[in-house]
């Protein structure tokens, strides 16, 4: 049973024990008889340790039998005490909780029962020869609106409970999707690079032991820092890729990325990076990673060159830019590597977008290329 559907038998319950609450106010004054004393401590009893005990009400959605013998018990109660006692008003809960736990077969079954016996009592209770037709047509109409609305009150919250799963299981096929998709971009960023330098540089190393043995040890040193790098990569993808990426600003962090990245390419970058941060660890993280891959490509492509990167608040935004005056390229033949697998500059527009960003290429043959990033400065609506 949902805990919605839980609280809501609670309710039903509790009401019930004021209905009883109420018929003793009733009597109060008058003489009551043992049947009615045993009525109220039966239906009282019952109804508290439903109440207190709200577990084990699933049994009942998975045997009718036991609603039945609810009903049976009220119905005889009904029957000692006739149908103008007070604990009538105990007894149309009866009715509700039906609609609240039987499926709606069980339920009209039990609800034929229910009636039945009711009128059974009304036929052989000791009120039967002064009963008005009122008594005959309104409280079994009542007993069926109650089964009724419980049974709409029960398909709703099933619907409803049913819904949430669905969103759950949407929502959780969604961070799954977006963690694939992570992933392979930092596998793409960062590994997939160094293993095909390795690769490449492999290819040629054999000639190079023939006819060019120099070249050959420059190669082999390569391949160890590429090997090297890559162990590196590794265990970055496997670590937390979500922590924070130091103790510093953005403008601190950005700086230690370029410098990094200098030393290991041997070459001298201008830095004009603001003391700027954000609140958001999700868009500090991605803007480093798209400063590295940025990098990264002005390393391979770019060829010998001047390097600026600048980092900047414009307003209500950051900007990051990477510019060189390297070889540039011809924005044709970026959308065909794309085409053909080469997803560096897609995952860079990927990580931006997903933070709010975007970013911006301008590049021509011979002519250098510049990176803009643009990412909101304040702190993002959490989804």
């Amino acid at each position: 049973m949902s805990i919605p559907l839980r609280r809501l038998t609670q309710v039903v319950l509790l009401a019930r024990l004021v209905a009883l609450a109420t018929g003793l106010v009733v009597v109060t004054g008058t003489k009551i008889t043992l049947p009615m004393t045993l009525g109220f401590l039966v239906v009282g009893l019952t109804s508290f340790y439903g109440l207190m005990h709200t577990t084990l009400l699933g049994l009942v959605r998975r045997h009718p039998i036991l609603a039945m013998l609810d009903a049976l018990l009220l119905s005889a109660i009904v029957a000692l005490n006739g149908i103008d006692s007070p604990l009538l008003l105990a007894a149309l809960t009866t009715a509700l909780l039906l609609g609240l736990w039987l499926e709606p077969l069980s339920g009209a079954i039990v609800m034929v029962c229910l009636v039945s016996l009711y009128i059974g009592a009304a036929l052989v209770g000791p009120d039967a020869g002064t009963q008005a037709f009122t008594s005959w047509v309104t409280i079994p109409f009542v007993y069926v609106t109650l089964w009724l609305l419980g049974l709409t009150m029960r398909t709703s919250l099933d619907a409803e409970a049913k819904a949430q799963e669905t969103l759950r299981d949407a929502v959780v096929t969604a961070a799954a999707t977006e963690e694939r998709t992570r992933l392979a971009r930092e596998l793409h960023d960062s590994l997939a690079k160094s293993l095909q330098g390795i690769a490449l540089t492999a290819t040629a190393l054999p000639l190079q032991v023939e006819r060019q043995p120099e070249r050959a040890v420059e190669s082999a040193s390569a391949i160890r820092e590429m090997a090297t790098t890559a162990v590196h990569d590794v265990r970055g993808v496997m670590g937390d890729l979500r922590s924070r990426t130091s103790e510093g600003t953005l403008g601190e962090a950005s700086t230690q990325v370029v410098l990094g990245w200098a030393t290991r390419t041997g070459r001298s970058p201008q830095l004009e990076i603001a003391d700027v941060d954000t609140p958001d660890e999700a868009t500090r993280y991605e803007l480093l990673a798209v400063l590295e891959e940025a990098l990264d490509n002005t390393h391979r492509h770019a060829g010998p060159c001047l390097v600026t990167v600048r980092l900047r608040e414009e307003g209500t935004h950051l900007e990051l830019t990477v510019r060189d005056t390297g070889t540039g390229f011809d924005p044709d033949q970026l959308a065909l590597a794309q085409a053909a697998g080469h997803g560096g500059v897609r995952g860079m527009h990927e990580r931006l977008a997903r933070v709010g960003g975007w970013a911006t290429i301008d590049s021509e043959p011979g002519r250098g290329t510049t990176l803009t990033c643009t990412v909101p400065l304040l702190s993002r609506v959490e989804r």
